[in-house]
This record gives C-alpha cells, structure tokens and sequence, in this order.
C-alpha cells in the first residue's frame, strides 16, 4: 500500500513539473508579428517593442527614387536628408526570422528580412515568403488590396523550361498568349503593385527551374519612406 502511495506521489509530481515546464517555456517564447497586421500609423515600437531583431543600423537621410539627368526614364537612388535619421533593421538569424511572417507564412531560411523605422513609424519592410505559398499569398494580397494598381511584366517562350512553374502558380486571368515573328509568347506579371492609401505593395516573383521558388514581398508605408520613393 505504501508502494502505490509512493508511486501515486511520484505520477503526480512527474505531471506537475511536465506542467511547470510547458508554462516555463510558453513565458519564455518570443513574440510573432505578422507583418501583413502592420498599421503604419501606429508608433514603431507598438509593434518591434518585444522583437529582438539580429542587427539594427542607424542610417543618415532616406532613400529616393529620382530621375537620372541622363535618361528621362531612367530612374536611380538616392540618399537625401542627411540630417534625418532612420532605423535599419537587418533579420537575419533563424531565431530570429522565426518571430515574423506574413498572412501566417514564415520567411524562407536562406533569406534575410528588413525593417525601416522613419519618423517613428514603420516605413519599410522586405520578406522572402516561401515560394510554395506563392499562390495562397497573392490571393489574399488580392482580396485584401484589390486588383494592382500596375503589373510589371516578363515574356517567356511557350517552350521555355521556366514558363510551366510560372503557369502552375499564377490565375490564368494574368497570363497572356501571342505569338510573334519568331514564336509562340507567354507574357506573365513578374511584379505586382498596389497603390492604396499612401502605402505601396510589391509582390516579386523570382522563377526557377521547378517551382517558382521563391518570392519577395515589399511594402512601402507611404511613398516617401526611410528606405525609398516610388511613384506609380
């Protein structure tokens, strides 16, 4: 009898300190932020208050795309308000890329994240999505933001080993067939752009051999940034 009350003792212990450590390392996990929540009008540190990024850089002026006086449609970068100040955030190890992700997706590993701080806002983030999301990910930017504002595209040859990916993963309402003097053409959206409400969205396509392997996403919160101007 005293051996089962013993064993009983020991069970309930066994299961107590099992509890305990749960609840130890659930107070120890870090924060996730999903980047696609971000409200650019809202503080920074609301938002980067409890992540730990791997590297943070102070950065005089922010970036601006200007015309090059060379070439009327040439457009280059460059740094301006040099006595403005600016966040660099450079994401780069597992466990910290870990606390990040968009619409629920995780950064590919091989891939860095960055955050600009301007202003004390958020101004600029840049995420590698999994390519295998690639899909799931434009449809919700979709149904978020609506139909883009402007597509940049790219031309394959029908036959081109690249296209069949870019085919799989793509609406078919964005593809365009025609043929030309030398053959038959595919004409794909290589990067999707919204404009909405001062923000701009860039969804990249970086195509592979297999699957569209991966893709980059960067968001402007307005179109005078910490990191850069566009204007579409």
């Amino acid at each position: 009898m005293t051996g089962t009350k013993n064993l009983l003792k020991t069970t309930t212990m066994n299961r107590l300190s099992a509890v305990l450590i749960i609840l130890l390392s659930m107070g120890c996990n870090k924060s996730t932020l999903d980047l696609s929540t971000i409200d650019f009008s809202q503080p920074a540190s609301e938002y980067l208050k409890d992540i730990s990024p791997s590297k943070g850089e102070m950065q005089y002026g922010h970036w601006e795309l200007i015309k090059n006086n060379s070439a009327e449609d040439d457009l280059e970068l460059k740094l301006v308000g040099k006595e403005e100040v600016s966040k660099v955030y450079h994401i780069t190890g597992p466990s910290d890329k870990s606390q990040f992700s968009f619409f629920g997706y995780p950064s590919i590993g091989m891939m860095g994240i960055e955050i600009v701080e301007y202003q004390n806002k958020i101004a600029f983030y840049s995420i590698y999505p999994e390519g295998s999301n690639t899909s799931e990910i434009l449809l919700k930017l979709k149904q978020k933001l609506g139909e883009p504002s402007g597509v940049v595209l790219d031309t394959l040859a029908k036959t081109n080993i690249l296209l069949q990916p870019i085919l799989k993963t793509l609406p078919k309402d964005d593809i365009i067939y025609f043929t030309d003097e030398y053959d038959q053409q595919v004409s794909f959206p290589e990067h999707y752009i919204w404009k909405r409400n001062g923000m701009i969205y860039q969804f990249t396509l970086l195509q592979g051999s297999e699957v569209v392997s991966s893709n980059k996403l960067l968001i402007f919160g307005s179109s005078k940034t910490g990191s850069h101007e566009l204007n579409l």
